[in-house]
């Protein structure tokens, strides 16, 4: 049986102790009465200040996912939805859609911008061409945090107020919010088992982005794809390898069908974090019970969208054993290559882009000390484990 670690939460339960103090004044000596005088109109009582009540301002929304219905990431785009919805009582009604149905895909934060799309739970990755590379230090960050360090950087660290300045500099009026998390993915899928970094030399690899720049630095030829064309692009040789996303949206799509090998960990993917996105307008607009209504429910789904996401990649991941697929665990020396490779090309990307250079020394200098406190203070599953 697996040993499961309780985690105890304690709820402080605050008693609020009203006194009620009444004042009288001294008795007078008695003296003989006098005749009455008329008594006087009463005075009329102050009408009572009515407590605050919530705004009844109601705001519907027209959302979209850059993902199809099939994806655990336009699941999570619905979960917020929802919460925003019976959170407000119905003053946002939030309404998602997935990709293309009111824009084309990976347009939806400029839709956004433009007031096309009231929202988006979008990834900063997606469009870098318009905040520039440091997009991808706030997902798929090659080597970088996993969830738990990035959402700590973000709601501690200083993360947020450099996610909301990632926006300003550009000039672009959004508004974002960390609204849902997964785990590292797959490190992709092989014709062959990789054994070395030499073996990425012609390496036809589907891939894009910062990632996609970095394995052609490793001799790599990279091909850029939509996730649809992939399964038949592998089966007919067009390319030799690829990485799509975690073990439970790879499992739906038939990729272990394909007699590939599936390595791992996701060493260039070790978190995916996405991002709520309305125009400044909109939340300059919403009252303060509303706006810290829309701050909570990300909260909230962050966490709920990556236990959802996680069971589903665990249930997969037996799937996967059960189908008999080989598996592959990438060399240490590989995992340190590919850490290499990253890190220099983001001290190249640093050296010409300030702001990026800003956020990229923020989240060393976190993860140096947050690593080495974990490295201290967390117990290794692994020794957890070895009773068995």
């Amino acid at each position: 049986m697996k040993g499961q670690r309780l985690v105890m939460l304690l709820v402080a339960v605050f008693a609020i102790s009203g006194l009620l103090i009444a004042g009288c004044a001294p008795e007078a000596t008695p003296t003989t009465p006098t005749t009455p005088t008329t008594p006087t109109s009463p005075t009329t009582p102050t009408t009572p200040t009515t407590p605050s009540q919530p705004s009844t301002d109601k705001f519907t929304w027209r959302m979209q996912t850059p993902f199809p219905t099939s994806f655990p990431m336009y699941t999570g785009g619905d979960m917020l939805a929802e919460m925003l919805n019976s959170m407000s009582a119905g003053r946002i009604v939030a309404t998602n859609n997935p990709s293309g149905a009111i824009v084309d895909g990976l347009k939806e934060m400029r839709a956004v911008v433009d007031k096309v799309l009231d929202a988006s739970m979008t990834a900063s990755h997606y469009h870098t061409s318009e905040v520039g590379l440091v997009g991808d230090l706030f997902n798929l960050h090659p080597g970088g945090p996993n969830p738990m360090e990035f959402a700590v950087w973000v709601y501690e660290g200083g993360g947020a107020a450099l996610w909301q300045e990632m926006y300003d500099v550009k000039n672009l009026p959004i508004h974002p919010t960390m609204a849902m998390c997964t785990s590292a993915e797959l490190f992709g899928w092989f014709a062959d088992p990789v054994t070395s970094m030499d073996d990425f030399k012609g390496m036809k690899f589907r891939t894009a982005g910062i990632w996609g720049d970095m394995l052609t630095e490793a001799g790599a030829a990279v091909v850029t794809m939509p996730g649809g064309e992939i399964y038949e692009s592998m089966q007919r040789g067009v390319i030799d390898a690829f990485e799509f996303s975690s073990a439970g949206p790879d499992y739906a799509a038939g990729f272990h069908e394909l007699g590939a090998n599936v390595h791992g960990p996701g060493i260039h993917a070790p978190q995916s974090a996405f991002e709520f996105v309305i125009h400044k307008d909109t939340w300059n607009k919403m009252p303060a019970d509303l706006q810290a209504i829309l701050t909570h429910a990300c909260a909230a789904n962050f966490i709920r969208t990556l236990a959802y996401v996680d069971y589903g990649d665990m249930v997969a991941f037996q799937a996967l054993k059960d189908y008999g697929t080989e598996f592959v665990y990438l060399p240490e020396d590989v995992q340190v290559g590919i850490v290499k490779i990253a890190n220099a090309k983001y001290d190249e990307i640093a050296a010409e882009d300030p702001f990026f250079a800003k956020v990229l020394q923020s989240q060393r200098e976190f993860l140096t000390a947050y690593r080495g406190m974990k490295a201290f203070a967390q117990p290794d599953p692994n020794i957890m484990e070895s009773y068995k």
